[in-house]
């Protein structure tokens, strides 16, 4: 990937495409402005109504609304809310209020109004309601946008916040208040009490555990652990709060057991237990149990007491192995296992990420004794046994990823012995139909995993506490997870259980008074604890162990089968299914792997995903590749079963086939990249063809097939990383087109614009400069009598096209980097509209500017900010190579914001005033060429 850059010697690249490609990097960026909020416009009338249908699948519905006067809301007819006037958006929280169907919201006010509805399925599918003229009532009156100055502007997303980044609200203020619990969300018949919120000096909260008298221990963010004591069991109110430690970083786990308070220290990289043996708030005893290398951002976590009375860890995939690692531990012969290696995964997020990435770790209670249980996660924060002894967690996703096909979501997954669940750095990623892996009980969708813990021991009605109750951070959730067997696994449906704004919820636990406590804060944030108990408590009852549901066939079966020949002193001499074909792939020798591919050549295929699978670890661990003869062998099993019936079948077997170097896979490929229409096929076809992209057989109707297919998934949504492999494919496969091919497919390889941004003229046309004073007259000449077909044209000279939705036709290029204009009359008059087209740089918005870091040593780089942690952040100078430049932290001396708009000034000056004009209205008409005011065409 080196030479990526060799694509510009046969097209040239504008600096305004270079920013084109500068955005494509900007962290999260994508997806933001794929689905960016429209700007509201502020209304006048007593009274505004709006009917809308929620989508399916809703998550989250989040209503902002402004307004210079006391506003009362109503949905459906029952009022929901008195706002007061506030110069800030105020967020509500709609969800459990809205009904399958037609809606009615209605706002009444005095003043004047502005509303903005977030109907939020997950990051991919959000949907925005704007107040506009659409809205009805007595007297309305647009009184323009509410982001017209932006210094102003009610809903600027560092005032206000979408769902997804609701913890964002749980700042601390001067009273230092957790979120009021009357705002906060709970089943029928249970309430909430918010028992205590933390004071200035008790630091934000990322952990709690209670001890054996009741009393409950905090972990702080920063450093130290807090002990708060109760009073009146039945109301509890914090009687004694004490620092029993300031020493030890950042505790995200906590245990007590045995008389010891086990410290899962994050920032110190240890696990300690400690013991205050006259119980005088000092711990006497303090010592180290395991040390780990690595980082700190998915980190050292959460730990359990195990039903075999051993401690079970959860750390993240930044956290590297303790170098006393257990022989005996369950889980070894790891590898990546990819037929295809990717180089780009180098550059991707988390570049220190080693394998086993994610894992869970078992020791015992002295810190001998350390096995490697199960690994190939990313972030699982907690871990909870249920009644049957079987464990589970609740894995992060990496949300840079959504739309990709290697995009994974979180999961509520059973941890066994020996398993790994797929998790690898960028492309690498495994999907969940792998033999080698292993499925998630349920699939979450987008949230920010932390604790988890089951319901056992809650005074709650049934089936509450025999509920697994996962934690979401970000969109401020307990959600509960009911599961029924399936096999030797389980199978769930969830809903949410408990839900708030904020509620940026940290860790949980059934109470020793029955009741569920939780804890919400991390990120500096205000921190609260909470108690939930029931209106009809109920003795809670030992749950009997789940039946087990016999399913053929069952991977968790076919896991422990194969673990058990992996770990055979001797390995089968013989092959007889394909659970043994895999263990012998995965351990045995080069001579068994070739084995293990003459057995699968030659028997019956009855199941072609688990034999591409054993296939791809068998090749990728042999230490040579397959003769010519095997695969010649191997393309005459494969090629007949492509293209196949099923997404999962076409993508291995293309896979497979490009490796084999078919001669058949690329116009089969083509074939059905003509018929996808989803961003994971549209992206992952185009993504693999990169490894053919010197072989024979291209045509140029083959070339325009996959730069078109690039230029349809750019317009679907997705996040940074989904947007990042698009460049990068894109410009991967631009260097082996042909030149002359080239030519004729500049238009679609990259689109048309002009040479560079110095000043220019179109053909006919002569230079000018415009100012704002010399077409301020002319106007008025935009309102009747333009030419739909010079706006057009226009708008692809002006090189609008390339940056912004200017359409919703699909008879345009659609940019998905700047905003949607597709109804930007709505937001700007004709002259503000101008104004800010000929001064680019007057107002810039913040989610636009490119950032310049100076180091300690004083050296500088600017770029796209393209991920950021707690402890650095990588920029992307180039945007035209995939080289990315990591910064510590500790490293910055400053970090500024260019001045400079990204959008070039003298993008007008080409053009002659009528086209000008023409333009203007295209606006206008939202591009209609129906609109009156367009001549005849």
């Amino acid at each position: 990937m080196k030479d990526t850059p060799a694509h510009l010697r046969f097209i040239p690249m504008p600096r305004s495409l270079i920013f084109l490609f500068t955005l494509f990097a900007a962290t999260s960026l994508p997806a933001q402005i794929a689905n960016r909020p429209p700007a509201p416009l502020w209304l006048s009338g007593t009274s505004l109504e709006k009917t809308f249908t929620p989508p399916g699948q809703l998550l989250m519905a989040i209503l902002l609304v402004a307004s210079d006067a006391e506003t009362t809301l109503s949905l459906n007819g029952q009022s929901i809310a008195t706002l007061p006037p506030s110069p800030t958006a105020t967020s509500l929280d709609l969800t459990r209020h809205l009904i399958d169907g037609p809606n009615t919201l209605s706002l009444r006010s005095s003043g004047k109004v502005a509303a903005l509805l977030e109907l939020n399925g997950d990051l991919a599918r959000k949907s925005w309601i704007a107040s506009d003229t659409t809205w009805t009532g007595p007297k309305i009156k647009s009184l323009g946008p509410t982001d017209a100055d932006p210094a102003t502007d009610p809903f600027d997303l560092k005032k206000t916040h979408d769902a997804y980044n609701s913890w964002k609200l749980a700042g601390r203020d001067a009273q230092h208040q957790a979120t009021d619990p009357t705002t906060i969300q709970v089943p029928p018949g249970y309430q909430i009490q918010l028992v205590h919120s933390a004071t200035p000096d008790q630091d934000s909260w990322v952990s709690m555990a209670f001890d054996p008298t009741g009393r409950l221990i905090l972990g702080m963010e920063k450093k130290g652990l807090l002990r708060l004591s109760f009073s009146n069991p039945d109301h509890p109110e914090v009687s004694d709060a004490r620092h029993i430690d300031t020493t030890l970083e950042e505790c995200r786990g906590l245990l007590h057991h045995d008389g010891w308070l086990y410290a899962n220290a994050n920032r110190s990289k240890a696990l300690y237990r400690l013991r205050d043996t006259n119980d005088d708030g000092t711990f006497e005893e303090k010592h180290e149990l395991l040390r780990t290398g690595g980082s700190t951002g998915h980190g050292r976590n959460h730990l359990k007491l195990g039903p075999d009375g051993r401690l079970w860890i959860a750390h993240g995939n930044n956290v590297l192995l303790p170098e006393n690692l257990s022989p005996n531990s369950p889980f070894k012969h790891y590898a990546n296992d990819q037929l295809l290696p990717n180089p780009w995964d180098k550059s991707m997020f988390d570049g220190d990420v080693e394998l086993p990435a994610g894992h869970i770790l078992s020791m015992r209670p002295d810190g001998s004794d350390i096995q490697l249980i199960a690994a190939g996660l990313r972030n699982p924060l907690d871990l909870a046994f249920n009644q049957n002894g079987d464990l589970f967690t609740f894995d992060a996703d990496m949300e840079r990823d959504v739309g990709a096909p290697w995009y994974m979501p979180t999961r509520v997954l059973q941890i066994v012995p020996g398993a790994d669940y797929g998790w690898r750095r960028g492309t690498g990623r495994w999907p969940a139909y792998y033999a080698d892996t292993l499925p998630s009980v349920i699939e979450i969708g987008l949230s920010s995993p932390t604790a988890v813990f089951f319901g056992y021991g809650a005074k709650f009605p049934a089936p509450d506490h025999d509920a697994l109750f996962i934690c979401d951070w970000s969109y401020g959730r307990i959600i509960a997870v009911r599961m029924k067997p399936h096999g030797n696994s389980y199978t769930a449906t969830q809903e949410n259980f408990i839900t708030g704004r904020p509620l940026n919820v940290t860790d949980g636990a059934i109470g020793p008074d029955g009741a569920l406590w939780f804890t919400t804060g991390g990120r500096g944030t205000q921190s609260g604890l909470y108690r939930v108990t029931h209106s009809t408590p109920t003795i809670p009852q030992p749950s009997p162990p789940l039946p087990k549901s016999p399913i053929t066939p069952d991977p968790f079966t076919l896991h422990a089968q194969r673990l058990t020949l992996e770990s055979s002193p001797h390995l089968p001499s013989s092959i007889s299914d394909l659970p043994t074909a895999l263990a012998l792939a995965r351990v045995g020798s080069d001579t068994d792997r070739a084995r293990v591919i003459d057995h699968l050549l030659t028997s019956p295929l009855t199941d072609p995903l688990t034999t591409l699978r054993i296939l791809e670890i068998a090749i990728s661990r042999s230490t040579t590749p397959p003769s010519p003869e095997t695969q010649a062998r191997l393309r005459t099993l494969l090629d007949p079963l492509y293209p196949a019936t099923t997404q999962p079948l076409n993508h291995q077997l293309a896979k497979h086939l490009i490796y084999l170097r078919s001669t058949t896979v690329l116009t089969k490929t083509i074939a059905l990249l003509e018929q996808a229409t989803t961003s994971e096929d549209l992206l992952y076809y185009p993504f693999i063809l990169r490894y053919l992209k010197d072989a024979p057989g291209w045509t140029e109707s083959h070339y325009r097939t996959v730069f078109e297919s690039l230029a349809k998934a750019e317009k679907l949504n997705g996040a940074s990383t989904y947007f990042k492999a698009l460049a990068d494919t894109r410009a991967e496969l631009a260097t082996s087109v042909p030149p002359a091919i080239a030519t004729r497919l500049a238009s679609v390889i990259t689109p048309p614009q002009p040479a560079a941004l110095t000043p220019h003229a179109l053909p006919g046309h002569t230079f000018k400069a415009w100012t704002l004073a010399d077409l301020d007259p002319l106007l008025e000449k935009a309102a009747t009598g333009r030419s739909y077909d010079s706006a057009k044209t226009a708008l692809v000279s002006t090189q609008c096209v390339f940056c912004h939705r200017v359409s919703a036709a699909n008879d345009l290029p659609a940019g998905l980097l700047g905003p949607d204009l597709t109804q930007v009359s709505a937001r700007f008059g004709r002259r503000d509209l101008l104004d800010h087209i000929l001064n680019p740089s007057k107002v810039i918005d913040e989610k636009f500017r490119l950032l310049t870091i100076t180091q300690k040593d004083g050296t500088t780089v600017t770029g796209a900010l393209e991920s950021e942690d707690d402890e650095r952040l990588t920029l992307k100078p180039n945007p035209l190579a995939p080289n990315t430049i990591e910064i510590g932290k500790s490293q910055i001396q400053t970090r500024t914001e260019s001045p400079v708009s990204p959008m070039p000034a003298g993008l007008l000056n080409g053009l002659k005033a009528p086209q000008i004009l023409d333009l203007l209205l295209w606006f206008e008409a939202q591009g209609n060429p129906t609109h009156p005011a367009f001549k005849s065409r």
